[in-house]
């Protein structure tokens, strides 16, 4: 197989990216090529995408820079890999290169963010990072890893990062260098909660559930999960839930153990967000329309949420027990009710890859605008809830 056809290959995958493909986050992947969902966070982005991938809590009154028009890209230099191949990525920092197109959004407070997408250079599709430590007015790009092979972003504190999807590697300087990591081929899903990191990796033909101390690289194994394909992952300090099968498992104490809940019952296919009391859970039957259901016990039951219009739903996330976003087709909708009733958005309609919330006011979206090969990749806000949101300007 010529490199020449792998290549090809890659360009039509990207191609196909940015085009907007609408690949429900908690679909099962593709694992040996398919680009991986957008979490987010997610959200993250991400990303993420549950959507543990986290958001930013921005002033209502916040001014961003107004739009600029567009100069010629500057092209990085070109960085050689151990086979003398290029690689295309932004592998060190400097300005927000123009183009740029964010996939994956993960914060650690109110101002620091970062953003995995894609940028032109040298006639290709790159990889890169950008970053903003005030909230959105300013961003500026870090370097991303030498690859193409990561789609999404995870971030714990200022200098642990994780870049991950059909590789995953890491950061213990804020970006200035990173790391390849090898927990399994593909990395399906990626969350970190306090000091521990928590990788969905696909191994030897099976899914395995991976953690370590963020910073140490230091990946183990963990058990009790029978031998179910492993989706849904979703973390909040000690506690673990994840999909085995059809069963759902919850860990009270970082994954050490594991015990099987209520869930869902009807389907494996769902991915959560929000919190142990108020867990929700976005579930695929198979068809539309998809279910959005609520447990407030931990799991154990769950009662299932008023239809979405217009599914099937792109995107999910919970800011409160009673409150949550979904994208439905291009629009966004909003419960206030514990998904009694849903209600459009103040958005405008887009390919919404990722949704996310920090807390009960403040959040993130990323959407694709445009048709066929012209569509933008946008960054917004909310900072009520997702009654409405606003865009921030990432670049030139």
């Amino acid at each position: 197989m010529s490199m020449d056809f792998l290549e090809a290959v890659e360009e039509q995958l990207v191609a196909a990216t940015e085009r907007g493909i609408k690949r429900r986050r908690w679909r099962r992947p593709l694992l040996w090529m398919q680009r991986l969902p957008l979490r987010a966070p997610t959200v993250g982005i991400a990303a993420g995408v549950g959507a543990a991938l986290a958001a930013s809590a921005i002033a209502a009154t916040l001014t961003l820079p107004a739009s600029k028009s567009k100069p010629k890209p500057v092209e990085p230099a070109a960085v050689t890999a151990g086979t003398g191949a290029t690689v295309r990525s932004f592998t060190t920092a400097g300005t927000v290169p123009v183009g740029f197109q964010p996939v994956s959004f993960t914060a650690i407070s109110e101002f620091s963010w970062w953003l995995l997408g894609t940028a032109p250079c040298n006639g290709h599709t790159c990889t890169a990072i950008v970053r903003t430590t005030d909230g959105g007015p300013q961003f500026t790009r870090i370097a991303a890893p030498p690859t193409t092979n990561v789609q999404n972003v995870r971030f714990g504190n200022e200098d642990d990062g994780y870049a991950f999807g059909q590789q995953l590697w890491s950061t213990v300087d804020g970006g200035r260098s990173w790391t390849h990591q090898q927990p399994g081929s593909i990395v399906n899903d990626l969350q970190i909660a306090g000091n521990y990191v928590y990788a969905i990796a696909y191994r030897h033909s099976q899914t395995h559930l991976m953690s370590s101390a963020i910073g140490t690289n230091n990946w183990t194994t963990l058990g009790g999960l029978g031998r179910g394909y492993l989706s849904g992952l979703w973390v909040q300090g000690s506690t673990v839930f994840i999909n085995s099968g059809t069963h759902l498992l919850v860990s009270d104490n970082g994954g050490a153990s594991f015990r099987r809940v209520g869930g869902t019952h009807r389907v494996s296919d769902c991915t959560y967000d929000g919190g142990p009391q108020a867990l929700w859970a976005l579930c695929s039957t198979g068809m539309a329309p998809d279910d959005i259901l609520l447990s407030t016990n931990s799991g154990n039951t769950f009662t299932t949420a008023a239809q979405v219009p217009y599914g099937p739903i792109d995107s999910f996330a919970a800011a409160t027990g009673t409150v949550a976003v979904a994208s439905s087709q291009g629009p966004l909708y909003r419960s206030g009710n514990a998904g009694a009733s849903w209600a459009r958005v103040k958005a405008p309609s887009a390919n919404w890859i990722y949704l996310g919330f920090t807390d009960a006011t403040h959040g993130v979206a990323i959407g694709g605008f445009g048709k066929g090969g012209m569509q933008d990749s946008r960054l917004y806000y909310t900072t009520d809830g997702g009654v409405s949101y606003h865009r921030v300007m990432i670049g030139p």
